[in-house]
């Protein structure tokens, strides 16, 4: 029996489990210009996001591991310390400022958030008793009882590209969709890490 009532709490706790497991991304569209691309360089990261945390995480965390790969990156925040605005001249001189041979930019596309509710569970167990009739009604079952419980999910989605600085050519695309992130830097290099890896399979980065 005991073994029966394990069995029942977990069942009833591996929704919340699984909710609380780390951000989870999938690559969900990736394209790669099939021309003879050019060398890489020096990348320039460009986060659009109007969140200034969320612009230093993003950017950071692009930086940081495309160094562990050897690929010399900068981060837009430290050329411009405001969100780079959409004009050509305002591109043109961040650019120019980081030196940059080509350029990373990403943003949001959308994110929606979902809420499951799950039943509560009920395991009755016989119970010996040998007392009155009355006593016996009210104690013949003991329940083991999980109460309902609610999970909810956020998919976020990005889109990224890459392009040539000096021509302003898509050299590579992606979408990505993120299952529950929670803006931690973690999450961030969790999400730049499938990027990178799918870079690398299309031989952008060298």
């Amino acid at each position: 029996m005991k073994k029966a009532k394990q069995l029942i709490v977990l069942c009833a706790l591996l929704p919340l489990l699984l909710s609380g497991c780390g951000a989870k991304t999938q690559i969900t569209s990736s394209w790669a210009n099939d021309k003879q691309l050019p060398s890489s360089g020096t990348v320039l990261i460009i986060a659009l996001s109007e969140n200034d945390t969320t612009r230093l995480l993003w950017e950071n965390s692009f930086v940081e591991m495309l160094a562990a790969d050897k690929v010399q990156a900068v981060a837009s925040h430290t050329v411009s310390a405001t969100p780079i605005t959409p004009e050509k001249e305002a591109v043109l001189q961040v650019i120019k400022s980081a030196k940059a041979d080509t350029v990373i930019i990403s943003h949001l596309i959308d994110s929606t958030t979902t809420v499951q509710w799950h039943p509560g569970i009920t395991y009755y167990e016989p119970t010996a008793f040998y007392g009155g009739m009355y006593r016996y009604y009210n104690t013949a079952y003991r329940a083991v009882y999980s109460p309902p419980t609610t999970t909810q999910h956020t998919v976020v989605r990005l889109e990224t590209n890459m392009y040539d600085a000096a021509t302003a050519e898509l050299l590579w695309a992606a979408g990505s969709s993120t299952l529950n992130p929670k803006l931690l830097k973690t999450d961030f290099e969790s999400i730049v890490k499938s990027l990178i890896d799918d870079m690398q399979k299309h031989k952008i980065l060298r």
